[in-house]
Protein backbone atom coordinates (compact mmCIF):
# COMPACT_ATOMS: atom_id res chain seq x y z
CA UNK A 1 0.00 0.00 0.00
CA UNK A 2 1.35 3.38 -0.93
CA UNK A 3 1.32 6.41 1.34
CA UNK A 4 -1.27 8.00 -0.92
CA UNK A 5 -3.54 4.94 -0.71
CA UNK A 6 -3.16 4.89 3.07
CA UNK A 7 -4.02 8.58 3.24
CA UNK A 8 -7.13 8.13 1.07
CA UNK A 9 -8.37 5.34 3.33
CA UNK A 10 -7.77 7.41 6.46
CA UNK A 11 -9.37 10.46 4.90
CA UNK A 12 -12.68 8.59 4.59
CA UNK A 13 -12.84 7.65 8.28
CA UNK A 14 -15.10 9.77 10.47
CA UNK A 15 -13.45 12.19 12.88
CA UNK A 16 -13.94 11.75 16.64
CA UNK A 17 -16.30 14.75 16.57
CA UNK A 18 -18.39 13.12 13.83
CA UNK A 19 -18.50 9.89 15.82
CA UNK A 20 -19.72 11.79 18.90
CA UNK A 21 -22.46 13.55 16.94
CA UNK A 22 -23.64 10.20 15.56
CA UNK A 23 -23.62 8.60 19.06
CA UNK A 24 -25.67 11.44 20.51
CA UNK A 25 -28.08 11.37 17.56
CA UNK A 26 -28.57 7.63 17.94
CA UNK A 27 -29.00 7.78 21.73
CA UNK A 28 -31.52 10.62 21.59
CA UNK A 29 -33.37 9.43 18.48
CA UNK A 30 -32.66 12.72 16.72
CA UNK A 31 -31.06 13.69 13.44
CA UNK A 32 -27.38 14.66 13.34
CA UNK A 33 -28.47 18.12 12.19
CA UNK A 34 -30.43 18.54 15.43
CA UNK A 35 -27.40 17.52 17.48
CA UNK A 36 -25.29 20.08 15.62
CA UNK A 37 -27.89 22.73 16.49
CA UNK A 38 -27.58 21.76 20.15
CA UNK A 39 -23.81 22.03 19.88
CA UNK A 40 -24.02 25.45 18.25
CA UNK A 41 -26.53 26.68 20.82
CA UNK A 42 -29.32 27.42 18.35
CA UNK A 43 -31.51 24.78 20.04
CA UNK A 44 -31.54 23.17 23.47
CA UNK A 45 -32.28 19.48 24.02
CA UNK A 46 -35.08 18.46 26.34
CA UNK A 47 -34.31 17.00 29.77
CA UNK A 48 -34.49 13.37 28.63
CA UNK A 49 -32.02 14.04 25.81
CA UNK A 50 -29.76 15.97 28.20
CA UNK A 51 -29.62 12.97 30.51
CA UNK A 52 -28.73 10.64 27.65
CA UNK A 53 -26.01 13.03 26.46
CA UNK A 54 -24.58 13.25 29.98
CA UNK A 55 -24.40 9.44 30.11
CA UNK A 56 -22.55 9.32 26.79
CA UNK A 57 -19.93 11.93 27.65
CA UNK A 58 -19.63 11.02 31.33
CA UNK A 59 -20.28 14.49 32.71
CA UNK A 60 -23.11 15.81 34.91
CA UNK A 61 -26.14 17.30 33.17
CA UNK A 62 -25.81 20.59 35.04
CA UNK A 63 -22.22 20.94 33.90
CA UNK A 64 -23.05 20.26 30.26
CA UNK A 65 -26.19 22.40 30.33
CA UNK A 66 -25.83 25.17 32.91
CA UNK A 67 -28.95 27.14 33.81
CA UNK A 68 -29.96 29.72 31.26
CA UNK A 69 -29.29 33.41 31.65
CA UNK A 70 -32.15 35.68 32.60
CA UNK A 71 -33.12 36.02 28.94
CA UNK A 72 -35.10 32.77 29.12
CA UNK A 73 -33.13 30.96 26.41
CA UNK A 74 -33.22 27.63 28.25
CA UNK A 75 -36.27 25.61 27.32
CA UNK A 76 -37.43 22.08 26.95
CA UNK A 77 -39.67 23.00 24.02
CA UNK A 78 -38.19 20.40 21.70
CA UNK A 79 -40.12 17.19 22.19
CA UNK A 80 -40.90 14.21 20.09
CA UNK A 81 -43.83 11.83 20.27
CA UNK A 82 -41.56 9.57 22.35
CA UNK A 83 -41.17 12.31 24.98
CA UNK A 84 -44.88 13.10 25.28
Amino acid sequence: MTLKEFYLIEKEKPTPAQVLVRKIADATCREEATVRQWLSGTQVPNQKARERIADIVGLPVDELFPPADDDGQDSDDEETKEDQ
